[in-house]
């Protein structure tokens, strides 16, 4: 007998669980007429405006370059992040060269440290680059600095070294 009382109860809520749902049940004979209401949130488009530095003048220490948000609005729990999309150098390796120089081409690389202390570098020979490294993060209208530094070498000869990075700018989870 139990085993019978446990199939059926078993069958029943087997049953329960494919049953669907409905606002109203209606057959030939109904009367009335069914209905749906149906809901839909437009939900308005992120928008910011990030601002960056056309140029920079680097020191031998580092120099802080500023990044900045604002008008950030219907970010929906995203964040706006800048990253490090490529240089102008081989391979989007940080380098700055002195193209003044005479005789054989004299560069030197760079290093970006971010406020929290990381350190964004690159090494051609290591086959690592930047590209998709983090630099500052939003989730508001303000502004966050980094660290721009020369690495500078025994061999390196005096003259302007010169480079260019580009910023990859997108709204992230």
């Amino acid at each position: 007998m139990k085993k019978i009382l446990a199939s059926v109860v078993a069958l029943a809520m087997c049953a329960a669980t494919i049953t669907s749902v409905s606002a109203a049940e209606l057959n030939q004979n109904s009367a009335e007429k069914g209905a749906t209401n149906f809901s839909f949130e437009l939900k308005a488009d992120p928008t910011y405006t990030v601002t960056i530095p056309e140029t920079v003048s680097m020191e031998k220490e580092g120099s802080q370059v500023e990044l900045s948000v604002k008008d950030a609005a219907n970010l929906d729990g995203k964040k706006i992040s800048i990253t490090v999309a490529g240089t102008n150098y081989f391979r989007d390796q940080m380098v700055l060269e002195n193209l003044e120089a005479s005789g054989p081409r004299d560069s030197m690389r760079y290093q970006i440290i971010t406020e929290n202390g990381d350190v964004i570098e690159t090494n051609a020979g290591a086959g690592i680059t930047a590209v998709g490294k983090e630099i500052a993060s939003f989730t508001e209208d303000g502004t966050k600095s980094y660290t721009v530094k020369p690495v500078v070498q025994s061999n390196n000869r005096p003259g302007v070294f010169t480079g260019s990075i580009t910023y990859g700018i997108s709204l992230v989870d």
